[in-house]
């Protein structure tokens, strides 16, 4: 199997999935004016909402190590961002606390093993000498689901409100934990090859490309969320004085 094939059908849905765990984490600063309009939600409400996620995504870190050691990367994850879609799906229908703090807990749950299923799928199917680069590109990329949460998910909830926004981000989820479950070459643990991956270059394109890609993409991306970080800030600080 070659090298691009390997990208496109591991390295890239499991980065996928920790893009969205990334967005789904900060994406409350976002939604905090509308929901606190519209479902009548207080300070107490808000900050309990967004510690929820945190809550259930921390208590599952060694439940989840345990599993991906026993069924690998491919099922934990994919199971797991299930979970996930139906927390969005979950939170876009809500109208009231109890159902918004269960979609977000799922949420957390859904997304615990984002980091490490794809950091174990590298070491399943790369070799040793690629991987600081490659974990630290899944990083980088993933991070970016952060900077999503700006001026992209402004443009989309002004357009579409948050109910629908979350809608799509279900279904968003749902095709990436299909993506996962329904590639082969995403093993699980008794299917573990090691390190036997295929022969890189120490200087192959395909790593030149990728590298200046995500570095040109990371930079626009962080000039654009530091802009609109402050932004964001101040809707959540409205939202909270009223």
């Amino acid at each position: 199997m070659g090298v691009s094939a390997l990208v496109m059908r591991v390295f890239l849905p499991f980065a996928v999935g920790y893009y969205l765990s990334y967005l789904f984490r900060t994406i409350n600063a976002l939604i905090a004016a509308p929901l606190t309009s519209e479902l009548g939600l207080d300070t107490g409400d808000l900050g309990l909402l967004t510690s929820v996620y945190f809550l259930t995504f921390a208590v599952a870190q060694i439940p989840v190590g345990i599993l991906l050691d026993r069924y690998g990367p491919r099922l934990i994850q994919s199971v797991l961002l299930v979970a996930a879609a139906v927390g969005a799906a979950l939170f876009a229908t809500s109208d009231n606390l109890l159902m918004l703090l269960l979609g977000r807990a799922l949420l957390g749950l859904g997304v615990a093993a984002s980091l490490t299923a794809g950091l174990k799928a590298l070491v399943l199917w790369f070799p040793k000498d690629r991987l600081p680069f490659l974990n630290g590109l899944m990083v980088m990329l993933g991070a970016l689901g952060a900077v999503t949460t700006t001026s992209p998910a402004q443009w989309l909830l002004a357009w579409v409100g948050w109910r629908t926004l979350f809608a799509l981000l279900a279904v968003f989820t749902a095709g990436c934990s299909a993506m996962i479950y329904l590639d082969d070459l995403s093993l699980g643990a008794g299917e573990c090859i090691g390190n036997a991956g295929p022969a890189w270059n120490s200087r192959g394109q395909l790593e030149e490309d990728l590298y200046r890609s995500a570095f040109l993409a990371s930079g626009a991306a962080i000039s654009d969320f530091r802009r609109h970080r402050l932004g964001a800030a101040g809707t959540l600080g409205s939202a909270v004085v009223h």
